[in-house]
């Protein structure tokens, strides 16, 4: 799958690499980014892991992880990914999104959603942009909703969390005709 960065005001989204380990691991400290969370970076060693197993998931084309990175000091304060890329069905999800809690409820989330929902209609042409969470991740829906995706349904006990509990997963789209729209509100949004 092709390398590539996407730019904005607020942040860069860099491919994740290996150098990236130790930055995510120190973004990734405070306890409370992993509540929700189906994957959990919760040691050293798994942040290892999640670096090299989102690296081959892209070899394998299966997925597309970022680096997510503030641009007012070039500091690593998450990750997020374009996931599922189906371009035969013209349809990817974004997920497995998390920030460090100093950038919650700030532009940075806004602009990533931003540029990777700018890259996947106007760049892949895809017809249908997916988001998943936790039903109980009231943030997490809140943040999806805002963005303009609507919701289609829960996916009843869905996938099982490293905790042993069993999560319904809240679905939410956005589809190609919607995307002018949600756009022109994500713009007014971040020229605030």
């Amino acid at each position: 799958m092709e390398h590539f960065e996407l730019y904005g005001k607020h942040v860069i989204l860099t491919p994740m690499m290996e150098h990236h380990i130790e930055p995510l691991y120190a973004a990734s400290l405070p306890s409370e980014i992993w509540e929700w969370s189906a994957t959990k970076i919760l040691s050293y060693e798994e942040a290892i892991s999640y670096v090299k197993e989102g690296i081959l998931a892209r070899e394998q084309e299966l997925h597309h992880p970022f680096v997510v990175i503030d641009r007012t000091d070039d500091s690593v304060v998450g990750s997020t990914s374009l996931r599922n890329i189906h371009f035969h069905n013209q349809s990817l999800e974004i997920g497995a999104t998390w920030y460090h809690p100093d950038k919650w409820r700030t532009a940075i989330n806004t602009e990533c959603k931003y540029l990777l929902l700018q890259h996947a209609f106007e760049k892949w042409q895809m017809k249908r942009v997916e988001f998943r969470t936790d039903e109980c991740n009231k943030r997490s829906r809140s943040a999806i909703t805002r963005l303009g995706a609507l919701e289609e349904g829960i996916l009843r006990m869905e996938k099982k969390l490293q905790d042993g509990r069993i999560r319904n997963t809240v679905v939410y789209s956005i589809l190609e005709h919607e995307w002018p729209s949600v756009k022109r509100n994500l713009e007014a949004f971040l020229e605030r």
